[in-house]
């Protein structure tokens, strides 16, 4: 139902996280050079970097909590209609928001102090699409607050009855 304000945050939610599964997550530089970077599909360093690659699997991580954020995030969208088992999935997914974030900062921790081990120089940048989970986790909670307010207004429709 587009009309509620909480489809259009899950919805938001939904464009957020596409959009944050495509583009890069950090960037690490010497100077102006560019070193190695990370998106949610794999690291990649440039020669004489390619040691700090050592955690393979980590990015699948990301991979991982996106998909699982955007699965709950269609099927809270087709639950309208029950709103408690919406809002449950919505908590649920921004659980896993904050999982993807937590896993991003200790993965960007982790791989500066790889890249510091050879290059003291190594600065970290962060990319765009690192503040989106942050951003899908705000329009979560607008979801949140927008369904238990549906709900109110449902349960107080019903006591009058």
């Amino acid at each position: 139902m587009i009309q509620r304000i909480q489809t259009v945050y899950l919805a938001l939610v939904a464009v957020l996280s596409i959009l944050g599964l495509c583009l890069p997550l950090a960037q690490y530089y010497v100077g102006t050079t560019m070193v190695a970077s990370f998106n949610n599909f794999a690291y990649t360093a440039t020669k004489g970097y390619d040691a700090v690659g050592t955690f393979s699997l980590a990015p699948l991580a990301f991979v991982v909590l996106m998909g699982i954020v955007l699965l709950l995030t269609f099927v809270s969208i087709m639950l309208f209609r029950f709103r408690m088992r919406q809002l449950r999935l919505t908590i649920f997914s921004t659980l896993m928001l904050v999982g993807y974030v937590l896993v991003y900062a200790f993965l960007a921790w982790k791989f500066q102090l790889q890249l510091a081990e050879i290059n003291a120089e190594v600065q970290y940048h962060l990319c765009f699409a690192a503040v989106l989970p942050v951003v899908s986790i705000i329009l979560n909670c607008l979801a949140i607050h927008g369904i238990r307010k549906d709900e109110a207004l449902v349960r107080s429709l019903d006591r009058l009855r």
